[in-house]
């Protein structure tokens, strides 16, 4: 499992597509909320300056919120970064 390196914003949400549906990321000014079966994650990078759409996330944002979620096993199926 890598531990440094980005993924893409969108490459994440498609993942959350997949393995959380019924998700929701609520933007604030300096990070992102995302909720999923009554949990909330709070503290979900927003990118540079909060404006960009597709910007670059640490993969330890990723793997810190794919095992909040307890999402690990599908994760790893989709984003390769992950296995």
């Amino acid at each position: 499992m890598v531990s440094k390196g980005q993924i893409a914003f969108k490459a994440i949400v498609k993942m959350l597509h997949q393995c959380a549906p019924g998700f929701s990321i609520e933007a604030k000014t300096h990070k992102n909320v995302i909720r999923y079966r009554g949990l909330t994650y709070p503290k979900f990078p927003r990118g540079p300056h909060g404006k960009r759409q597709n910007f670059g996330v640490e993969i330890g944002h990723v793997k810190s919120l794919v095992r909040f979620f307890e999402i690990q096993d599908c994760a790893a199926t989709v984003l390769d970064a992950l296995r």
